[in-house]
């Protein structure tokens, strides 16, 4: 892609001690937070940047997150982050690029504790955004009651954007017993429609390219 290092962060650590003075920077092209905690971050760099970056990760230290337009963030992931290794081989390069994607426990607890992180929070992608909260929260629902639901959740500031590089990501801050509540009222007020007849309940597909992509 055409100028895609403009849309890359960058992410800085440092640490100083009797004997040695570290300072390193790596890639990032995908970030989600909130303020100060991070929730997802996708970084690449040489074998050196990468692996003390990681490791600084895993004993929990502060970073310094620059975003594509300049400003700076302090983040960290806090205890129990994970860590998904990986390379990234370029045509033009004859050795590798290391590429991680380090997880907050948070983030890998999706949809428990009345949290719902949604990568991609667009106009355009609302039917994946309610697809993702039916399928992590286990909810009977029907794909056509997302839009009434979504909205709902916004004008209650229950649904809310946050933090995030290469997407556009949201909280949705309600548990199951909440959206189970929230589904009988509506049901009740004739909001929601049931379907037509008896049987399973159709929903839309999603591949994981479109998952991952920002739309236009």
């Amino acid at each position: 892609m055409q100028n895609s290092h403009l849309r890359l962060g960058q992410l800085e650590y440092q640490r100083s001690s009797v004997k040695t003075d570290t300072h390193v920077a790596v890639h990032v092209s995908h970030y989600i937070g909130e303020r100060e905690q991070a929730h997802l971050l996708s970084y690449f760099g040489n074998d050196a940047e990468v692996a003390a970056v990681t490791a600084a990760i895993q004993e929990n230290h502060q970073f310094h997150l620059r975003f594509p337009d300049g400003s700076k963030q302090r983040i960290g992931f806090g205890a129990d982050a994970s860590c998904y290794k990986g390379n990234l081989n370029l045509p033009q390069y004859k050795k590798s690029l290391r590429h991680v994607i380090a997880v907050s426990s948070w983030l890998h607890a999706n949809g428990s504790a009345g949290r719902t992180f949604i990568l991609h929070d667009e106009p355009q992608k609302q039917d994946l955004v309610w697809a993702t909260l039916v399928s992590l929260l286990g909810l009977p629902a029907d794909p056509r009651w997302g839009a009434h639901l979504l909205e709902e959740l916004r004008r209650d500031n229950k649904l809310v954007s946050i933090e995030g590089i290469g997407c556009a990501p949201a909280v949705i801050q309600a548990t199951r017993e909440e959206m189970l509540e929230r589904i009988g009222r509506a049901c009740a007020a004739g909001d929601l429609r049931f379907p037509e007849k008896n049987g399973p309940v159709t929903w839309p597909t999603f591949d994981m390219k479109e998952a991952l992509t920002l739309g236009a």
